[in-house]
């Protein structure tokens, strides 16, 4: 977010998806549909992993993404769970609630909705130069899944 010339924030929008010329439409069609055919099952296994139900596992990888397509800009990032994420909520959660019951669930959603919040936070107050103390092996190995370490300036 930048800070715009009448003192508001500029929030840019869909600079990962624009522009798009007419003859990449049938190339990022197929990329979509290439993308979907790996990621879907891919995290209805990791929510088999975390104790939750298998929709959840939709959820993270189709919210994430559209979100991700209108407010973020790089065409070459993946954002959804990855296994590491869903064995640590699972490992979390097991001594506070019964995998799979209702308690779980809720718990699983608001240790969610807090993680996004400190990210939200971080950006807002500038914390994305302590990327820079990460080595590049981190970095390279971890591709800004579940970290937002690149994206948080």
């Amino acid at each position: 977010m930048n800070e715009s010339k009448s003192g508001g924030l500029d929030l840019p929008m869909f600079q990962g998806v624009l522009p798009i010329r007419a003859s990449q439409v049938p190339a990022e069609i197929i990329a979509g549909l290439t993308l979907a055919a790996l990621a879907i099952p891919e995290v209805m296994g990791y929510t088999k992993i975390a104790g939750m139900p298998v929709i959840t596992g939709l959820y993270t990888i189709l919210i994430p993404s559209f979100l991700y397509a209108i407010f973020c800009s790089s065409r070459h990032l993946v954002v959804g769970a990855d296994s590491a994420t869903a064995a640590i909520l699972a490992a979390g959660l097991i001594g506070i609630a019964s995998v799979g019951s209702d308690q779980y669930v809720a718990l699983a959603a608001v240790l969610a909705f807090m993680a996004a919040g400190f990210l939200m936070l971080a950006r807002i107050i500038g914390l994305g130069f302590l990327a820079d103390f990460l080595s590049r092996t981190v970095l390279v190995r971890i591709p800004d899944r579940g970290w937002h370490t690149g994206r948080i300036r």
